[in-house]
């Protein structure tokens, strides 16, 4: 089976449940798999899923996607159902499968799916920067905690917000202790029922970096 990956931008309007308007520029990567043919060495025909990506970019330009909150959590869940079943419909027509779909918007933070996943559920990430002095006053370090959350159906959460009421009153003299404070974290519920499944620590100063 080969795999392969198109990323384009996508700029996409959202509107709360206050009535604000906010738009966001993303770079939208899908991920397709499909055989290789034996006789041609060929497999999906870039050009052809080009003009899918294209054509999904149209659409979801021309369209402002609502939530049921000011979270945005629901508008997020809308855009990405409307793609995945967008280009699940278009790889049938070519025997090829999406195996992943990402939003990564410029600022950041993102949501993905992947096929291991149920079409209800998605990832969302978002980072947080803490400033740490590590060993002493002059050993500095930006860090960067990644949180990803599994967001289920119909959850409405703020997840930048949970996030932030997790480390907002974190502290440790080292990198060690961080992620020691920072492991019991994971897989930590919300009342929806999504969770932290991930947590991604880098050091910006030093390029270090740990997955928990």
């Amino acid at each position: 089976m080969l795999q392969f990956v198109r990323e384009i931008p996508v700029s996409i309007v959202l509107q709360s449940a206050s009535s604000a308007r906010r738009g966001f520029l993303f770079k939208m990567a899908a991920g397709f798999s499909k055989p290789v043919n034996p006789m041609s060495g060929m497999t999906v025909n870039l050009m052809v899923v080009d003009e899918w990506l294209a054509k999904l970019k149209s659409d979801l330009e021309s369209s402002v996607f609502e939530s049921k909150s000011d979270s945005l959590s629901h508008a997020f869940a809308e855009v990405m159902a409307v793609a995945r079943l967008n280009l699940i419909e278009q790889c049938e027509s070519e025997e090829a499968q999406l195996i992943s779909l990402s939003f990564r918007e410029e600022r950041g933070w993102g949501f993905s799916w992947q096929h291991l996943q149920s079409p209800q559920v998605m990832t969302v990430s978002h980072g947080h920067f803490l400033e740490a002095f590590l060993q002493n006053a002059a050993d500095f370090g930006l860090l960067k905690v990644e949180l990803l959350w599994n967001r289920v159906a119909e959850c409405e959460a703020d997840f930048s917000h949970e996030g932030f009421k997790l480390l907002k009153s974190l502290s440790a003299r080292n990198l060690t202790e961080l992620s020691q404070k920072l492991a019991p974290l994971k897989e930590f519920r919300l009342s929806s029922g999504s969770f932290l499944q991930e947590i991604h620590i880098q050091n910006l100063s030093g390029q270090y970096s740990l997955k928990l």
